[in-house]
């Protein structure tokens, strides 16, 4: 299925920042208790701020100019307990936040996991793993900054600048409005940008998204790589990569940094307007109060103007696996139980059309199988045989006809109880860097015994370098199974199949990969193993498949032969020739 598979993004679709914002949101909502906390805490922070402004006009009118004695000794006092109270509030505050942070991070993940899992085959042939694999890595930790770090900083900035404008319009309201009076066009300049910083943020994501994939591929593929001479192509691909991502990571820190520069020159126009009038109808006090006060707002307003960054980063993220969260899962709509299938298949009139092919993948197939009935498909690559065992157990879903597993349409059926009735052994051999046993007894099967995954082994005749191995059955065999060869990951998976024990197997090209010698002892297990069970195969070495019970010859979506092997050979046409052609 390999041909139909492209690395093209997931749509992008446009949806509201409140819409994203609002449901990023709910993920913290979850620990809303810990959240209020950290509010709170912030809320008591925003005013030490002010409290310290008050402090330090008592403290210069006080203590340096009037000099009264009875207050001298409290002052230090209460400078002491409102910085302590200060720092205490701000520990709970950050801390809380950070501990919001990582359970949404983790609450993403396994959501967006959890969503994966149950998406249909077609999504996973149209995009990449390392596209995928950056959504649940770098986008969900982008997200955790939006739903908390930037709550935080909102809440505890914008307290910040109320407190401080609050307590300038406290000293002096005309000389506020010098500096509110800029706070329309810094919002105004912030509106224009904000655009910009989404659109930056979103092609930071793409540009990771493109390096996982290539980094992803060029170790997957290292064999590849090194014998055909590939890692310049490989490191020129990835080089243009990571310069797309540094440009585009440039782009937005030049945009964040031409923020900053503009919401310091409007503050510094403000504070010199400030000096110019307050000299001479301030006292010391109120003087030092209120320069303080404006030069405490422009760090809470840089803050809020860098935050808008992160937001919007943050933002696009979330579009991204809320996308991926939000993709249409499998179609499981059947409520039909069934319990250990007779296996007998039939297909009438069924039709199936790839979106990316000009001609049908199957066209019109009507046949029947019965119940312990050993059926092979051959014929030349690409003539439909993947794809047909590939609608049993619903990997892909026809559009036309109807397959009938005992008399009940498959699509009745709810999928774990119809793929309970399938073992498959492909010729993609899939294995997981896991131990042997755990490879073996793998998802339904994990609460095989030792005893059972060991009868497994030898039945697949794997059982004897399962013994050589360092560990045996505990062994690690590495990602993929890179630690085995061919023929023994080859037989570890007939062994999960074989353990597994479903009344119909699948087999594709199920011994292509193992020697003469270990093909004839696994052959003989599958033999073994396929009496009274239905079993379809593909097989491209005719010789295997010589005691079918059936053979179908399959060309361009349709079967144009069907008959035992003596009968095709007799018959003289297609089957024929192929089975020539391989022996001559």
């Amino acid at each position: 299925m390999s041909r139909h598979k492209a690395s093209r993004q997931l749509p992008a679709v446009t949806v509201g920042a409140k819409v994203l914002y609002m449901r990023l949101l709910k993920y913290a909502g979850r620990y809303w208790l810990v959240f209020a906390a950290s509010i709170l805490a912030l809320v008591i922070f925003s005013a030490t701020n002010t409290g310290f402004l008050a402090t330090i006009k008592l403290v210069t009118d006080e203590g340096f100019v009037s000099r009264d004695s009875d207050k001298l000794s409290l002052l230090p006092l209460m400078l002491f307990g409102l910085l302590a109270l200060r720092a205490f509030s701000g520990f709970v505050s950050n801390y809380a936040m950070r501990w919001v942070a990582r359970h949404v991070v983790e609450d993403l993940r396994l959501d967006a996991f959890r969503r994966l899992m149950a998406l249909p085959v077609p999504f996973f042939d149209a995009q990449s793993a390392g596209v995928i694999a950056s959504k649940l890595t770098y986008d969900t930790e982008q997200m955790s900054g939006a739903s908390t770090k930037v709550a935080m900083s909102a809440v505890r900035d914008t307290l910040t600048v109320i407190g401080m404008i609050g307590y300038m319009l406290y000293l002096d309201w005309r000389l506020t409005l010098i500096f509110t009076v800029m706070a329309p066009v810094m919002a105004l300049y912030l509106k224009r940008m904000t655009p910009k910083l989404r659109t930056a943020g979103r092609a930071v994501q793409q540009s990771m998204g493109g390096m996982t994939q290539i980094l992803e591929e060029a170790v997957a593929g290292q064999r590849i790589v090194k014998i055909f001479s590939g890692a310049d192509y490989e490191f020129k691909r990835f080089s243009q990569t990571v310069g797309k991502n540094r440009q585009m990571q440039i782009r937005l820190a030049r945009i964040s940094g031409f923020n900053t520069v503009v919401v310091e020159l409007l503050a510094a126009i403000a504070l010199g307007l400030v000096v110019f009038y307050a000299v001479g109808r301030f006292s010391a006090g109120e003087f030092a109060a209120f320069i303080g006060a404006l030069l405490m707002l422009i760090a809470p307003i840089k803050n809020l103007t860098s935050l808008n960054e992160e937001l919007q980063v943050g933002l696009a993220a979330a579009q991204s696996v809320f996308g991926l969260i939000d993709t249409k899962v499998e179609v499981n709509e059947g409520s039909m139980q069934l319990g250990r299938a007779k296996g007998e298949l039939v297909f009438r009139g069924v039709g199936l059309r790839y979106e990316s092919s000009k001609r049908p993948a199957l066209n019109n197939l009507s046949f029947s199988i019965q119940p312990g009935e050993k059926v092979a498909l051959v014929g030349r690559s690409g003539g439909g045989k993947t794809t047909l065992i590939n609608l049993l157990p619903r990997f892909y879903e026809f559009q036309e006809g109807e397959i009938l597993l005992d008399g009940v349409d498959i699509r009745a059926m709810p999928l774990e109880t119809l793929r309970q009735q399938f073992a498959l052994v492909s010729q993609d051999v899939i294995l997981f860097n896991d131990t042997v046993f755990n490879n073996i007894a793998y998802g339904m099967l994990r609460n095989a015994s030792e005893a059972e995954v060991i009868a497994a082994a030898k039945a697949a005749h794997a059982w004897e370098f399962i013994q050589q191995l360092p560990d045996g059955l505990q062994n690690q065999i590495g990602d993929r199974g890179v630690r085995l060869s061919g023929g023994q990951r080859q037989r570890l998976a007939i062994a999960r199949a074989i353990l597994k024990d479903a009344p119909i197997l699948l087999l594709d090209e199920a011994t292509s990969a193992l020697d003469t010698e270990s093909e004839q002892h696994v052959q003989a297990a599958l033999d073994e193993l396929m009496r009274n069970r239905t079993t379809l195969v593909i097989a491209h070495r005719l010789s295997t498949i010589e005691n079918a019970d059936r053979i179908l010859v399959m060309e361009q979506g349709n079967i144009i032969e069907s008959g035992s092997h003596a009968e095709l050979m007799q018959l003289g046409e297609h089957y024929a020739k192929l089975y020539r052609k391989q022996f001559h």
